[in-house]
């Protein structure tokens, strides 16, 4: 908790206009102990024009880590985590004016968990302004060629290319094109965030990240 509470700082400190979120808050939460922390630390953090939010997989509870869905936890995090201001895009979108311009931001479900509907998602985007879509895996990307955004902001993946490796040095869940840092697909751009998660900096050795973007 002192090392996130410092990293809520962090973010503040920053006096950004626009947060957003990619997911996994919490991790095989049962009891809904670490959701209450959670939600404490996420109320403090600051923002001029608000906080938008995507799911992770684990954040649909023990099931979405193995593709399946868990609605009850996901709910409960929706629900504590619109209490506290902040705007959870599950397969939705938003529009935000600023200066009489328009700034969509897009949320899809977790590809994971088997809740990635981007036509539900996209629906409702005007061709007004910038789409800024938040998808938690960052192989969603590849299920969105035909619909039209700016740039998509991922997380998952803790910066590395691959997630498991046996005993043999066999990788069992590859990170295809997408793990760490910023990609371009012709005038699109796809960034995924390391997380600030410690137990993927104990298991990986990659260092967290608070990411700055200057979208002007």
């Amino acid at each position: 908790m002192k090392y996130l509470r410092y990293c809520i700082k962090r973010i503040n400190h920053i006096d950004a206009d626009i947060v957003v979120l990619t997911g996994d808050y919490v991790t095989h939460d049962i009891w809904g102990g670490f959701r209450k922390k959670m939600i404490k630390l996420i109320s403090d953090i600051q923002s001029q024009l608000g906080v938008y939010a995507c799911l992770g997989n684990h954040d649909y509870g023990i099931g979405g880590v193995f593709g399946s869905l868990r609605e009850h936890q996901m709910h409960r995090i929706i629900r504590d985590m619109t209490n506290c201001g902040v705007k959870v895009l599950r397969n939705g979108s938003s529009v935000l004016e600023i200066d009489g311009e328009s700034l969509w931001f897009v949320g899809l479900g977790d590809l994971w968990a088997d809740d990635f509907e981007p036509h539900k998602a996209f629906a409702e985007v005007g061709t007004d302004g910038p789409v800024i879509a938040l998808a938690h895996n960052p192989d969603s990307v590849k299920h969105l060629e035909e619909f039209d955004f700016d740039a998509v902001m991922c997380g998952h993946t803790h910066g590395i290319p691959v997630q498991f490796v046996t005993s043999f040095g066999w990788p069992l869940l590859n990170r295809h094109d997408y793990h760490a840092g910023l990609y371009s697909l012709g005038n699109k751009k796809v960034y995924v965030n390391r997380g600030l998660g410690r137990f993927g900096r104990i298991l990986f050795n990659t260092r967290p990240e608070i990411t700055i973007f200057n979208l002007r």
